[in-house]
């Protein structure tokens, strides 16, 4: 009776061990693939264009421009602007493709270490849809 009880009790702790250990490397893996490091930083016009090229002075920059890239998503200030206004706040997109406005925000992805870019996304030549992706190696 006292052997079933410890047993059961074992049990449960190496139960909760394991999914401790999972829950732990899930989070680790989804920071690791989506998500973007850096705290909001509120938006500047002037600040975005000035940090325009994040590996100017070295190839190890940071998070440059994360932080207002997050405010412009949340705070929703490009929302409904058409291709042209978008360039005049935000300056000429580092790569334009179709209906897409690509901008480099520095190290924001992987745990800081791997390149993000905003992505700005035009429908009917009004902003659709932003957001931070994870630049492709």
């Amino acid at each position: 009776m006292v052997f079933r009880a410890v047993f059961k009790a074992i049990q449960a702790l190496v139960l909760l061990t394991i999914g401790t250990i999972v829950f732990f490397i899930a989070a680790l893996t989804w920071s690791y693939y989506f998500d973007v490091i850096s705290g909001a930083e509120p938006f500047s016009s002037s600040s975005w264009v000035e940090r325009s090229n994040p590996y100017k002075i070295t190839n190890d920059p940071g998070c440059v421009r994360g932080g207002m890239a997050l405010d412009l998503i949340q705070k929703e200030i490009l929302k409904s602007k058409t291709q042209k206004q978008v360039s005049e706040i935000l300056g000429t997109p580092d790569k334009i493709s179709d209906s897409t406005f690509s901008y480099e925000l520095g190290q924001c992805s992987g745990l800081g270490w791997h390149n993000s870019i905003l992505v700005i996304k035009f429908m009917n030549n009004s902003v659709h849809n932003l957001k931070i992706v994870r630049d492709a190696p």
